[in-house]
Formats: structure tokens, sequence, C-alpha cells
């Protein structure tokens, strides 16, 4: 695909993990390139703020990787935060979250290479350092949604992740487009994981354009930084 040029008629919305830095081992690891800022800023202000990052990270890693205040939709678009600063919930905490967090503690305890992370609407069970726990994992997480009613299983890298149904990234960038300063222009989203293929359909869909890093970035988070900085 030939990439798009990025001008005034765009509206841009941004993976973090594996899109904009390089995935690491633990997501406190990740490191952030000392010009990802910078750039990040003058494209907000090219584009008269229609930038926002679509993240499973929770919004405070959000705003402490890149430049503070960015729209974004955090937790996988359960938790949205506007061009005007204010945020809200999509959907809300599971009744079984507490439950879940208890028991995904429990095994990360007895599996070293483990590692629980708690959002404010979801758990995740990352397992990129104990590979060989996979299949029983997924054991243990199909068993847990099959206990809930309202809850379901996102699948991601070296990670599995309970959270409530609904809300994701490609209602997200919807949701942004309705509204200002996205309104009225062409959407182009750059994802790399499973859970960024609706979105970048979504982009598609709206008139807009899908990238993902591996398909058109030779898989290559730098190669992302360079066009967006050109």
């Amino acid at each position: 695909m030939t990439l798009p040029t990025i001008d005034a008629s765009h509206a841009l919305f941004l993976d973090i993990d594996g899109t904009l830095v390089d995935l690491a081992a633990t997501p406190d690891a990740v490191v952030v390139s000392p010009e990802l800022p910078s750039t990040l800023r003058r494209l907000q202000t090219r584009l008269d703020g229609a930038v926002a990052i679509l993240s499973g990270r929770k919004l405070a890693d959000i705003d402490r990787l890149l430049p503070h205040g960015l729209p974004c939709a955090a937790e996988h678009g359960m938790l949205m935060r506007n061009a005007e600063g204010q945020v809200h919930h999509i959907v809300e905490r599971p009744a079984n979250y507490e439950h879940w967090l208890k028991v995904f503690n429990r095994y990360a305890e007895a599996m070293p290479g483990i590692l629980v992370e708690e959002k404010e609407l979801s758990v995740v069970l990352h397992y990129r350092r104990a590979p060989e726990h996979e299949a029983e994992l997924r054991q243990l997480v199909d068993r847990l949604i099959g206990e809930s009613d309202d809850a379901s299983l996102l699948l991601a890298h070296c990670a599995f992740e309970l959270k409530p149904s609904g809300g994701n990234k490609a209602e997200a960038l919807a949701k942004f487009m309705e509204t200002s300063p996205f309104a009225g222009r062409k959407p182009v989203f750059i994802g790399d994981d499973v859970t960024d293929e609706p979105a970048i359909a979504k982009a598609n869909e709206l008139g807009g354009t899908g990238l993902h890093v591996a398909r058109d970035f030779g898989g290559k988070t730098e190669a992302v930084r360079a066009w967006l900085g050109q």
C-alpha cells in the first residue's frame, strides 16, 4: 500500500505498543524514542488537534509515555478522553473484577515469569516471559469467562485480558469522528495487534486509511515514527 501524505484533511489515530514504541518484556519496560513527543506535538499543530491515541494502556500510562492530555481511548476504548480533556467511561467495571484479580495473582505467584496488570476496568495476564504456560492460562481465562455474564476475553501479544463486554478501538474511533476536531476529516489509524484490526477496518470504512505495522511498515516501529516525522 502507498502510504498517505498526512495533511489538514486527515484525523490521525495511533496505537502505542508495537506501533509507536517497540514491545518490551513488561509494559513498564518500553522505551519512548526522544523525538516522539515533539513529533506528536507537531502533528497536533498541523492537524489542528485531530490526533488521538487508541491504546490498551491505562490513561495514566498514556500520559506518562506521551505528551500529557492528548485525546485518547484508553483500555481498548473502554475509557475515552475527548479534545476538551473530559473523561468518559464507556462501560463499567465487571462484577467479577476482584475475583479475576485474586485468581490471576495466585497463578502469577506459582508461575515465574507471569505478570498481572491491573487496569481500571480490566485485568491482564502477561506471559511473554513464560510462553510455555500459554495453553494452561488460556484454559484458566476461558473458565473465568464462562463464569461471568458481563465479560469478554481480549487476546493480545502474549497476553490474555479479561474485560467488560463492550467498548473497543473501532467504536472509539467512530465516536471521535463524530466530534470536533475530528469530524469531517479522513481517519488514518496505525496499529499492530489483532486488537487493532477492527479499528483498521473502521478507518477504511469511514473513507480513510487503516495501516498495520507489519503489513505497511515492515514490522518496524522506527519506520512508523519516521513516516510520522516527515
